[in-house]
């Protein structure tokens, strides 16, 4: 029988979910406070075709909540540093696969049909990545990997346990020093930008259940589609869950991830952002950048600092809304300039593209300034 028959998902739209006991919004919720505690969590590894920015539908190899369906990526997975977890992993497919965080978790091979029980402690505070070790890279990239965000047990203005002094110092200067006008960073204010790629003619390959060599892959590897979340282009622009949304003095921290076989540069426009962590490790020296690359299976996170964009000229006393007034107000074909919105994009040319040439319809989206520093926001257009 060909796999196709027995596909019983087609995820659209690649909406990514969040792992909490519960599923939720893919944003990282706050902890409450409370001692170390085990929590059960279940994940199967099963098959869907995932509609692309294009409309094209790829087959690909998922984790998914037996809830809600395969997600792609895997649905995050948000924990508390010293907690024990539980995690059942099914694998409903025809070939061994694997669950890994490296350091912190491997379940070897899981058989056909096999399911495996895994107990860890979670680690520390910080970014990772999980995904299936097996042949690798080829079943990470055909679409077996997700994101594991990991809080102190007490937040508050601070993602991290025992950060770095530059670090500790720069989330203490946010909402306090006369640089950093505004509010600490608060959990809620947190996104997930989760890079990969995919070459449809290896997906075709798993789905006709030739075996793929790694070798193979790596060697020819021609991406058609660049995503971030699962998404691309407009979508992944126009999704919330992907956009840092809020006033100027509300600063967001981001969390990449790079799945891919290929570095990606992200660049970010309208403001510099702070690189906090590499790695799960913090920063000695929070660098101030406006690009910053990613190997492959490297997490990074940022810190953007809703600050006044500092290009837009004028008095910088004088409120966002009076001094731009006249252009907040317009409506430019269908769309409007109220919020602020910037691009977030790859500097790698082709990472912009879609299926051999649609731009900009690639590893692309927004951040968008809401309102003024004084708490009041921007007019609304409609």
């Amino acid at each position: 029988m060909n796999r196709r028959d027995f596909l019983r998902y087609a995820v659209v739209g690649a909406a990514a979910l969040t792992l909490d006991g519960c599923m939720k919004r893919a944003s990282v919720q706050p902890p409450t406070h409370h001692s170390h505690r085990t929590t059960s969590y279940s994940l199967n590894i099963s098959e869907a075709l995932v509609e692309m920015v294009d409309g094209t539908a790829v087959y690909m190899w998922l984790y998914e909540d037996p809830m809600k369906g395969p997600s792609f990526p895997g649905p995050v997975i948000n924990a508390n540093e010293g907690d024990r977890i539980i995690l059942s992993i099914t694998n409903t497919l025809d070939e061994d696969h694997s669950f890994s965080v490296p350091g912190v978790v491997e379940s070897g091979n899981i058989a056909p049909g096999e399911k495996k029980v895994l107990t860890f402690t979670v680690p520390a505070t910080g970014t990772y990545l999980y995904f299936d070790s097996l042949n690798a890279p080829v079943n990470r990239i055909l679409g077996l990997h997700g994101a594991m965000v990991v809080l102190p047990h007490d937040t508050g203005n601070n993602p991290y346990t025992n950060p770095a002094s530059a670090v500790r110092e720069l989330f203490n200067d946010l909402g306090h020093a006369e640089h950093f006008p505004g509010e600490p960073w608060i959990a809620e204010r947190t996104r997930i930008w989760l890079f990969t790629s995919v070459d449809p003619k290896f997906n075709q390959m798993a789905m006709e259940g030739k075996l793929i060599n790694p070798e193979e892959l790596v060697n020819s590897y021609l991406p058609r589609y660049f995503t971030i979340n699962g998404q691309s282009g407009a979508f992944a622009a126009h999704d919330h869950n992907n956009v840092p949304s809020g006033r100027i003095g509300q600063p967001h921290l981001i969390r990449l991830l790079n799945a891919d076989v290929d570095f990606h540069s992200p660049h970010i426009h309208g403001n510099h952002v702070y690189v906090t962590a590499i790695n799960a490790q913090t920063r000695d020296n929070a660098q101030f950048v406006d690009t910053f690359t990613l190997a492959p299976m490297d997490r990074v996170d940022w810190l953007l600092p809703f600050m006044r964009p500092p290009d837009i000229p004028g008095d910088p006393n004088m409120p966002l809304r009076e001094l731009v007034k006249n252009e907040l107000s317009k409506v430019l074909g269908d769309v409007p300039q109220s919020p602020l919105t910037y691009p977030m994009h790859g500097h790698d040319e082709l990472s912009q593209t879609a299926a051999g040439g649609n731009y900009p319809q690639g590893l692309v989206t927004t951040w968008e300034i809401t309102g003024d520093l004084d708490g009041v926001d921007f007019p609304s257009v409609h």
